[in-house]
């Protein structure tokens, strides 16, 4: 009785709109109105598709927004709950990624530094004093195995710094090897987050390995842990370390001797948004707010991009931003802010690289799975959002006249079905991708 009860309301609200579509086709049209009677029938059948769609699988409700828009026409195809704040999950990357981007530009690299105390006395290859890594907020800075098998890019690598001592002759450290992590406060995960969110994020450090895993255990202290490794690297490539590794700061006379930077911007953001990397995007958070906000903290990173969403016109009415990552439950986003965003970003110098960090229908990254064998396979580019309480969609797709439309599906309920909201969303991406406005 109850899949009755829903295909009666199904029904129910297709008569409702299709009503609204044989009232048009009754109405008289001059041969210079038959295109935007067409363009107006177009629509209506797409409004109507995508509340079926809806309806159909119990979603058209007050937790669900849908915003559509079409770009290449300039005008709105679908509008549902767009002024709703809802949690975004992970369509929270959308905005750290753009923020970035637009801050910094695609080819912006992170830098982690190698100083000495003293450089090795001469003829000796004997440093006397401690070696120092500094952490800049590289969230990449891995082993070359880490990158490989979990990264899937080339980027910062600590074996560098052992070549890198190597080419200077330095045989022994008389010393330690210490990190600096101060570039960043010590707060190790954001605090608007709930029990147990850890488990999806390193903890967080200006200087840190493998995204704060060791063999896939979560480290305490990222930062002693990355000198840690860094001594063991050292050792197994000749150069003798006398000290332990510890934590501290790079005194003033010390003396630079190697840099290591990251991949560009570019590369990052698509490590991040494909897979969904919680802890790329929280670095990077940090890393906003460093450079651009006056402290290596979440709370001034996320500031940094609030003000870069009121700079692209979305009203600040339209977003909370608790974390950079969207683990945070607290998150607040519009579908009519993310879509704004999208279309800003769209217009943007940036775009190409934005669009390319995107995960494509049944090609890449979390979308890899989904859509397989559709009109929007290999041809939605979008970011996906997964808690217990929400699931969305937000992205970039073709029709099938050629129009660009920008979409985005925010679905948040205290009892989700998290399935049947994803094949809502891969069902709407469908009929977009198959429309033609």
């Amino acid at each position: 009785m109850r899949c009755l009860a829903w295909r009666l309301r199904g029904l129910a609200v297709l008569v409702l709109v299709l009503g609204g579509v044989f009232t048009s086709l009754a109405l008289p049209a001059s041969a210079s109105s038959i295109s935007t009677t067409q363009l107006r029938l177009a629509q209506t059948s797409l409004q109507t598709r995508i509340t079926a769609i809806l309806v159909n699988r119990g979603l058209a409700r007050p937790g669900t927004a849908v915003r559509v828009w079409d770009r290449t026409a300039g005008v709105g195809l679908y509008a549902r709950n767009v002024s709703t704040l809802l949690t975004p999950a992970s369509n929270e990357k959308l905005v750290t990624s753009a923020a970035a981007l637009a801050l910094w530009g695609p080819e912006h690299r992170f830098t982690t530094r190698l100083y000495l105390s003293s450089l090795p006395a001469y003829g000796t290859g004997v440093v006397h004093g401690n070696v120092y890594l500094q952490g800049g907020g590289d969230p990449s800075l891995s082993s070359g195995w880490y990158q490989t098998n979990v990264l899937h890019i080339t980027t910062a690598n600590i074996s560098h710094f052992a070549k890198a001592l190597k080419s200077l002759g330095v045989t022994k450290i008389v010393g330690r090897v210490v990190g600096d992590e101060s570039y960043f406060d010590t707060q190790r995960a954001v605090a608007s987050w709930r029990p147990g969110m850890t488990q999806w994020c390193g903890p967080l450090s200006a200087l840190s390995l493998n995204e704060g895993y060791d063999d896939g255990t979560r480290v305490t202290n990222p930062a002693l842990f990355t000198v840690r490794r860094l001594t063991k690297i050292l050792e197994r490539n000749g150069i003798v370390v006398t000290g332990s590794a510890a934590v501290g700061r790079v005194p003033a006379t010390a003396v630079l001797c190697f840099t290591e930077q990251s991949a560009p911007l570019a590369t990052l953001i698509k490590a991040m948004n494909k897979p969904s990397d919680n802890f790329f995007a929280e670095m990077l958070t940090k890393d906003l707010g460093a450079a651009f906000g006056g402290a290596g903290t979440t709370a001034a990173g996320v500031a940094v991009e609030a003000k870069f969403l009121r700079s692209e016109g979305v009203a600040a009415t339209s977003f909370r931003l608790c974390d950079g990552s969207g683990l945070s439950y607290q998150d607040k986003l519009t579908a009519g802010a993310v879509t704004r965003l999208l279309r800003q970003m769209a217009g943007s110098v940036d775009y190409p690289y934005y669009w390319a960090s995107l995960p494509v229908a049944a090609r890449s990254g979390t979308l890899i799975d989904r859509m397989r064998n559709t009109a929007a396979a290999g041809n939605v580019h979008a970011k996906t959002g997964t808690l217990a309480i929400a699931s969305c969609l937000s992205g970039y797709v073709t029709t099938a006249n050629g129009h660009q439309v920008v979409f985005s599906i925010l679905m948040n309920h205290s009892c989700l079905n998290i399935w049947r909201a994803e094949g809502a969303q891969d069902a709407i991406a469908v009929a977009l991708a198959k429309a033609a406005p």
